[in-house]
């Protein structure tokens, strides 16, 4: 391995988890498997992990494909492959290290204390530190482990690629690790707390490997099977653990002193799961979030995009259906937050004091005003944004026009909340009840229609947007007739919303046309109408895959990266795919006018 790519041999399976507790994970040996291609390759994040230079282009070469397959193109040796004897590794293979594959809590499991459960098709392969923070580094689709669903199921190992057992084969589709890879890109690149991808490996049958990697790995489940457990010694280590990681990557300063330090983590923690939630309910995201804290980071970001969702509009119906349960909605994942920080209150009171105590009596823990407030804080932050603010004026509204930022939520809200009249639907994944009103559009063409009919600088104007047009602009397509009708009720809602819009634009301290023309400008690229949903990208990555074979890895490489600055909707950083790139004849272009297309037809969807 050349020496600018040595860094990627530190990626040996060793990790510091490993100290926590002899039972905190399985190890397992792990070879080589043969015949995979790199598909995806991050190299801004690969430069900030310092695998690879700080001046290395963004393109690949053979020694940069031979560092990755050498480090990440695992498959490990299971119970089952033991249990049959078979010669592993196999023929040729080189010497199998270990990997652990970590345990957690999941409620897809009958045990409910962690017994059984984690990593089921995942391995560590260890962690990178450069000079700023320090990475942990995991694989999935690398094997089956006893700690998947599916191997509970069948009461024993199961073969790797055996799909009989619920969540058993150990593998996973190039499909969901290419989708994991750009969305992950995306919501990060636009400040959304979340995981990335490093690599993307794909074979001959349709799997692939995708590598993860975050400054810490660690889900709050992970913490929480030792306090369902009552295990005060490990529990303690565990939280350690993590805190520790959170202190040394400069996120978090915290006292010395054990108690002190624990009630100001559990602070940070509160005011992070705060925000995470804000974020995802005021984004239109759905991340399945529940009482065993699976789904998600420990430090409050995105784990997992098997059910991620950016909705084009207020989904709230939304459930995911995953085999006997159904999921909670867009709404709920501010409760399951909120219950996720009191189990944290839950767990740091055991450690501090050696005694479990009931979780009811943390309903009133102080850290949950915290968690409140940063919620609040966080939502109106972003609905502002959205309306197309700078972070200057948000700041002067939120300082000095609380109220005024109050009333206009309530107005948004009654528009959101608007549902067709056929009621709930069923989906492929899962069932929802489809908003009538796109607000986005709305919040995009409001500034213009104000501007074009004549404002005055006091912000007076006699000619407000009819209600029938008010509605009918942010109308989807779906909607009937009688969606439409505009009751009395209705008709004063649109002139609530336009009196709450002005008088916001009016309390921002500044010029009001200037204002207007600033919402404008600004709301055109927030609120973008090929913005990103969960069905557009299942189908652009289907584009993707099909044109794999017959297109050089960096041409691939420069279209995905070139999707990615299209979805980064941040007024002075967004980078539309230019139109010229559309009208070329060569197969990236090809592949740009397919991603428009679907962004397209798919821009009303969940």
């Amino acid at each position: 391995m050349p020496e600018m790519y040595e860094r990627f041999k530190g990626l040996d399976g060793s990790h510091p988890w490993r100290e926590v507790s002899p039972d905190a994970f399985i190890d397992y040996r792990a070879y080589h498997r043969p015949h995979g291609h790199v598909i995806y390759f991050n190299f801004p994040l690969a430069r900030e992990m310092e695998l690879i230079p700080e001046d290395h282009p963004a393109r690949i070469n053979e020694q940069l494909v031979t560092a990755i397959l050498e480090t990440f193109s695992l498959r490990i040796i299971n119970e089952y492959d033991l249990s049959r004897r078979k010669k592993h590794p196999p023929e040729g293979a080189a010497e199998p290290r270990l990997y652990m594959a970590t345990r957690y809590l999941q409620m897809q499991h009958k045990n409910k204390q962690g017994k059984n459960s984690g990593d089921g098709r995942s391995i560590w392969n260890g962690y990178v530190k450069s000079k700023n923070l320090t990475f942990d580094v995991s694989s999935r689709g690398t094997g089956a482990t006893v700690l998947s669903p599916g191997a509970q199921e069948a009461d024993g190992p199961v073969k790797t690629g055996d799909n009989t057992y619920g969540y058993s084969s150990g593998l996973a589709d190039l499909e969901e690790m290419l989708a994991t890879a750009v969305m992950s890109e995306i919501f990060y690149r636009q400040s959304i707390p979340t995981e990335r991808t490093l690599a993307v490996i794909s074979y001959r049958d349709g799997t692939a490997i995708g590598v993860r990697t975050a400054p810490n790995l660690i889900r709050p489940a992970h913490i929480f099977r030792y306090l369902k457990q009552g295990r005060h010694k490990e529990l303690k280590a565990s939280l350690d653990y993590f805190i520790r990681r959170q202190v040394k990557n400069g996120f978090w300063k915290l006292p010395a002193a054990d108690d002190e330090r624990y009630l100001k983590a559990l602070g940070y923690i509160a005011r992070s799961y705060g925000k995470m939630s804000a974020v995802l309910e005021e984004e239109y995201i759905f991340n399945w979030l529940a009482w065993d804290g699976d789904n998600m980071l420990a430090s409050g970001a995105i784990l997992d995009y098997g059910s991620i969702r950016q909705f084009a509009a207020k989904h709230d119906k939304y459930r995911y259906e995953d085999v006997d349960r159904f999921s909670a909605s867009l709404t709920e994942q501010r409760y399951w937050a909120r219950v996720l920080v009191q189990v944290f209150a839950q767990a740091v009171s055991f450690v501090v004091t050696g005694k479990k105590e009931n979780l009811r009596l943390f309903k009133s823990h102080e850290c949950l005003s915290e968690y409140d407030h940063s919620f609040e804080t966080e939502r109106d932050w972003r609905m502002l944004w959205r309306i197309g603010f700078t972070p200057d004026q948000i700041k002067h509204l939120m300082r000095e026009a609380r109220s005024d930022v109050k009333e206009f939520r309530r107005a948004l809200s009654y528009f959101e909340d608007r549902k067709i009249s056929k009621g709930i639907e069923k989906l492929p994944d899962g069932l929802t009840h489809r908003p009538v009103f796109m607000i986005r559009r709305l919040l995009r063409e409001l500034p213009g229609y104000y501007i074009a009919h004549g404002v005055g600088e006091d912000g007076t104007n006699d000619s407000y947007m009819p209600p029938d047009t008010f509605c009918q602009i942010m109308a989807a397509s779906y909607v009937k007739r009688k969606d439409l009708r505009m009751t009395p009720a209705r008709i004063s809602n649109v002139k609530n919303f336009q009196n709450r819009y002005w008088k916001l634009v009016l309390s921002s301290g500044e010029s009001f046309v200037q204002v207007l023309s600033t919402l404008r400008e600004r709301s055109a690229i927030i609120n973008d109408e090929h913005r990103m949903t969960g069905d557009g990208m299942t189908w652009i990555i289907d584009e993707v895959i099909a044109i794999k074979g017959k297109i050089t890895f960096d041409e691939l490489q420069e279209a995905l990266d070139a999707f990615i600055d299209s979805q980064v909707l941040i007024p002075g950083e967004w980078q539309p795919i230019p139109i010229e790139e559309a009208k070329s004849h060569r197969l990236k272009s090809r592949l740009f006018v397919k991603i428009q297309a679907n962004l397209e037809e798919y821009k009303e969807s969940i």
